[in-house]
């Protein structure tokens, strides 16, 4: 055998002997699968605060509403449970009445209580679902490690594609939507943020812009992932008016 023909034959089983490397992974789905194994069917209680601020008009004419209100919230084999205490309840009975004898008396712990939707928090104490449904119409534009709260974490950025109704996609010319999803050690999110810009007009004349920011905190309860914290502030633009709206729900787990 010629030398040549040997190292021929060597290469061909150095080939035949290298373990095959197959595509790698697609970090969404890996997230999907990582989520879809959380059933959420471990009970959970949790208290849960929120407070907000919205702030109507500009200047002097700005009109600013603000409150906090508090509760609790249970899920499990029964459905969700949400309860007030009777002190909160009484309040919002007594700004009610305020209210009533003079239309310009706040009511910061009725609007509270207004504030707060079931569907809300119960999407909060069952997150997975909800980022599943995100996550099924995100597109992944970076994959990369990070560090969170100065801690290591793998950082999946994503192009987002919130659902949209007709009529918003009909006046809606320009949207960005970015998010960003921090990744713990078991591939399970630790923590997320979402940007939202859009920009548009309305007959032609009428133009909006309007912008969304929102952050997520996780921490995983058996099968459940819960939100512990959630802030939302929005802003809008347009037909000479604006607004802002922030929020904040923290939720507290108890045993």
């Amino acid at each position: 055998m010629t030398g040549s023909a040997a190292l021929g034959l060597l290469a061909a089983l150095a080939l035949a002997t290298e373990p095959a490397i197959g595509p790698r992974p697609d970090p969404l789905a890996e997230l999907q699968a990582a989520l879809a194994r959380l059933e959420a069917k471990t009970p959970v209680t949790a208290r849960f605060t929120v407070r907000y601020e919205n702030v109507t008009g500009g200047g002097k004419e700005a009109v600013r509403v603000a409150g906090e209100v508090s509760g609790e919230a249970a899920e499990g084999a029964d459905g969700l449970q949400i309860r007030w205490g009777r002190a909160v309840l009484e309040q919002a009975h007594e700004e009610e009445r305020r209210h009533g004898a003079n239309p310009d008396a706040p009511m910061p712990t009725r609007d509270g209580l207004a504030q707060v939707q079931a569907i809300d928090l119960a999407n909060r104490l069952d997150a997975a679902g909800t980022l599943r449904d995100e996550l099924s119409r995100a597109t992944l534009l970076e994959d990369r490690e990070d560090q969170l709260d100065g801690a290591p974490a793998r950082l999946l950025v994503l192009k987002l594609s919130p659902a949209l109704q007709p009529r918003e996609r009909r006046y809606l010319k320009d949207l960005e939507a970015v998010g960003r999803i921090w990744l713990g050690p078991d591939g399970l999110p630790l923590a997320a943020e979402a940007r939202f810009l859009g920009k548009g007009r309305i007959f032609l004349v009428i133009t909006f812009e309007t912008e969304v920011k929102q952050a997520w905190r996780y921490a995983r309860v058996g099968d459940r992932l819960v939100a512990l914290r959630h802030d939302d502030e929005r802003r809008w633009e347009g037909a000479g008016d604006r607004g802002e709206r922030r929020s904040s729900a923290v939720m507290e787990l108890m045993p």
